[in-house]
């Protein structure tokens, strides 16, 4: 994937050519369920569980927005968590496991009943479950060194550890490795894996990992080294206007999605699985002005040339294989008050004090 050499010509990206259709699900708001920070979301089948940063709680709705109950809730009993990383959903057990940093993973069923605490996802920081019963893990990254040795692992249900892969650099010594981030990003297909430090893009898949891309940043070779050491984490001068990194990526069954960033620019690129057309479109100022973090809480993405709604980047995956996005209030008004929005569909019209609207994304087969 030439990410380099297809920046120097823009070219638009639409989204009739990957969506099929578009569903609109605001949030019961009252009192008991109010959202203010969104920072992960799991859709299964049936229902929507949500994990609000600012309250540290697990939230859980139905696939009509309807709220149901809390899941859990913060202490040191059993059953109860500390500082969630991360949600997971096995929809076909009907289990959401809670991912704790330096804890076990905690399950519930979809009842809100807490069923044991999995001891097999020390190191790990979220999870995916194929179809099969197996489970593709990300590496739980924190700081300095309490890390996973891998990025991603394939683990079997029974909790042992199949293939894992870390992607560090060659000559970068151990005692200094660190995954600054880790981009772990579901589909249908598998799960792909990427990190700063490489710019082959892994995929764990039910039959094992293997590489699925390699993005051609073409950075200076001292960067993959420099940005993987943890003695330099907070050196600036490792990225410059000249490095181009990698936010996040997902895959549709037709395409690869990028979002990328060169300096102060942000970009969308769309590689086309089937005949390795690249196309690269710059995301204007006004989005990035009106957003309010990466990732989460953003509308960073391509134009939404279907219904006009809000610009395009689903962080979500759900179980059906589709995607899904989240808008709040705040960054609908930030949106209008920039002449946005203005051939949106009415679902779009809520209130300041109103939950945030979940947005679902279905793509061509």
């Amino acid at each position: 994937v030439k990410v380099r050499s297809a920046l120097q010509e823009e070219r638009p990206i639409s989204m009739k050519e990957d969506v099929v259709s578009i569903q609109y699900i605001p949030l019961e708001t009252t009192d008991s369920c109010l959202i203010s920070n969104l920072l992960n979301l799991q859709v299964t089948t049936d229902y929507m569980f949500m994990y609000n940063g600012k309250t540290e709680e697990v939230l859980q709705f139905d696939r009509k927005g309807k709220f149901i109950r809390r899941v859990g809730r913060q202490g040191n009993g059993p059953g109860e968590y500390s500082m969630i990383s991360e949600l997971a959903v096995d929809d076909s057990n009907k289990e959401l496991s809670i991912f704790q940093y330096g804890g076990d993973a905690l399950v519930y069923s979809y009842d809100g009943s807490f069923l044991r605490n999995d001891t097999t996802v020390k190191q790990a920081g979220g999870m995916y479950v194929f179809a099969d019963g197996k489970r593709a893990l990300k590496g739980l990254v924190m700081k300095p060194f309490e890390q996973a040795p891998w990025a991603g692992a394939l683990q079997q249900a029974d909790g042992l550890l199949l293939k894992s892969k870390s992607l560090f650099p060659q000559g970068l010594s151990q005692d200094v490795c660190f995954m600054k981030e880790i981009c772990f990003s579901p589909s249908t297909e598998g799960v792909l894996l990427f990190t700063a430090c490489n710019d082959t893009v892994a995929g764990i898949y039910a039959n094992g990992i293997e590489p699925a891309y390699v993005l051609k940043r073409e950075n200076p070779t001292e960067y993959y080294v420099d940005i993987a050491n943890i003695n330099k984490f907070r050196d600036n001068t490792v990225e410059t206007d000249q490095i181009i990194g990698v936010y996040d990526l997902f895959e549709s069954p037709h395409y690869l999605y990028l979002r990328l960033y060169k300096g102060d620019a942000i970009f969308i690129q769309r590689f086309d699985k089937k005949t390795g057309e690249l196309k690269s479109q710059r995301i204007p100022d006004d989005y990035l002005e009106c957003s309010a973090a990466i990732p989460g809480g953003n509308v960073i993405g391509m134009d939404n040339d279907i219904d006009g709604g809000i610009p395009f980047w689903p962080e979500y995956v759900m179980a059906d294989g589709g995607r899904a996005q989240v808008v709040n209030a705040d960054i609908l008004l930030a949106l209008r008050e920039k002449g946005y929005l203005k051939q949106a569909p009415d679902v779009l019209n809520i209130g300041d004090e109103a939950n945030p609207v979940v947005i679902l994304y279905k793509f061509k087969r």
